[in-house]
């Protein structure tokens, strides 16, 4: 067994996002933070998909691309550049085949890279005992993860995962019928093959553990709780223009999507920018799906462009002046697997209210104020109260200057070392999970999960909350 693995780490939806939210921010950041993994006793080697099978690794232009982050996404979907065809373009591109048709192209356009240096970089069968991790969202990736993860089990790789949440399980309202397809059948793939699941938060680790007896998952699924961090990339804060009219203004940060919540926000601004003609509200982050009435009431409010911005492309500079200079930061998601946005504008000094959904408790870390996702009334008086009351407002100052930012470096240090334990396990075997090294051989994966086998030595959540002094962030 090689005493420095390797771990093969795909990139292919990250290297393709023209954008920065919050997956692509964890991905680039964990890996910025592990390097090569010198300093970790790791190999760590992205590769992007080359076709329905197979990897390779990255281009040098790759590797450049993949370590900027790029600006925030656009506003408008692509679907609605067509003007009074939108409606229908944004159903045409929701269908199935629709789907099928431009995955077909995106591995014809890989193919096409048959150059010898191309070729070159192709993976082939990595050596037993290495390392594959699903650091990505991979539920869109041309090979299905029910084949990837057997096929790696059966070459001798250990595979691993990182989970951010289960939300298309636990609320598929929110999401349309491929997504929720596409994340069943790439977290059932998980679920029955891997041997090491990275959860963002205990929230997030209980939830993957319900939805897993859910779906009938008999072993003890083996989880380890990581940190992740706040630390936007380093550069001064970057002013944006903004109107005069906007005065005090209100940040929410986020993808627009259902679970999101930010029509609540919209609500009580509404609601107060009658009697409070400074207040403003900042809307930052790309346009998601199933909001096409949010994003319409946004854009045709009478104060869009005035107090009311959503502005396109906000680049990480941008984004930490906004933080610092915000009257109030809100997120009032109905869900979150964490919340790195309450992280980061703690971090930049933002007083900041969160909502009680999912893990924003975890990420606030008791220096936020709790608002309800759905008591607009509620709200409107908690956010009326900073505006009317300097001393209240200056007590959650104070809060979010006593907070202490977490880093990248230190999730990728809980990462690095998850994996490092992973590759002291023997290889699988098809149809077999990992075992520690020295244990008896075990039939069956089911045999393992009652011998406890399954999870890597030092592992679960228990380990994961004594390396890092807290029990998640």
């Amino acid at each position: 067994m090689a005493e420095r693995p390797t771990v093969y780490v795909e990139v292919t939806t990250t290297l393709a996002a023209r954008f920065t939210a919050g997956y692509e921010r964890l991905v680039r950041s964990i890996l910025a933070a592990l390097g090569d993994g010198d300093s970790h006793g790791l190999d760590v080697v992205p590769v992007v998909a080359k076709g329905r099978t197979g990897h390779r690794r990255l281009t040098e232009t790759e590797r450049q691309v993949l370590a900027e982050h790029p600006a925030g996404g656009t506003t408008r979907r692509r679907a609605d550049r067509f003007g009074p065809l939108s409606p229908m373009v944004r159903a045409a591109v929701g269908l199935p085949a629709v789907g099928r048709a431009r995955a077909t192209v995106a591995n014809t356009r890989r193919r096409m890279l048959t150059s010898p240096a191309i070729r070159a970089l192709d993976v082939g069968i990595p050596p037993m005992g290495a390392i594959w991790l699903d650091l990505e969202p991979a539920w869109n990736d041309p090979e299905p993860r029910s084949e990837l993860l057997a096929r790696m089990g059966a070459e001798g790789l250990h595979t691993a995962v990182m989970v951010a949440d289960v939300m298309p399980e636990l609320h598929p309202e929110w999401f349309d019928p491929h997504q929720r397809r596409a994340f069943g059948d790439w977290l059932q793939a998980h679920l029955l093959h891997s041997g090491l699941f990275l959860c963002i938060s205990q929230n997030t680790a209980d939830d993957l553990r319900r939805v897993a007896e859910v779906r009938g998952i008999a072993r003890e699924l083996p989880i380890e709780v990581v940190p992740l961090g706040a630390d936007l990339p380093e550069a001064e804060p970057e002013p944006m223009n903004m109107p005069p009219e906007i005065g005090r203004y209100m940040l929410v940060v986020g993808t627009l999507e259902p679970r999101k919540n930010q029509g609540l926000v919209l609500q009580a601004f509404e609601q107060l920018r009658r009697r409070h003609d400074d207040l403003g509200l900042v809307l930052v982050g790309r346009q998601g799906w199933m909001v096409d009435d949010l994003a319409e009431s946004i854009r045709e409010h009478p104060d869009f462009g005035e107090r009311l911005l959503w502005p396109d492309g906000v680049t990480d500079a941008q984004l930490a002046w906004l933080y610092e200079n915000a009257f109030l930061t809100i997120a009032p998601s109905r869900y979150e697997g964490l919340g790195v946005p309450v992280m980061e504008a703690l971090s930049h000094g933002s007083p900041t209210m969160a909502s009680t959904g999912g893990a924003l408790v975890e990420a606030g870390a008791g220096l936020t104020e709790a608002i309800s996702p759905d008591d607009l009334d509620a709200l409107v008086v908690a956010i009326e109260r900073h505006l009317m009351d300097d001393d209240h407002h200056h007590e959650l100052v104070l809060a979010a200057r006593r907070y202490e930012m977490p880093r990248w470096s230190a999730t990728a240090d809980a990462v690095a070392a998850a994996l490092a334990r992973l590759g002291t396990t023997h290889p699988p075997l098809p149809g077999r999970l990992p075992r520690r090294a020295g244990t008896a051989d075990a039939t069956a994966g089911d045999a393992q999960s009652r011998s406890g086998n399954g999870t890597p030595e030092g592992g679960g959540d228990k380990a994961a909350h004594d390396g890092t002094g807290q029990e998640s962030s």
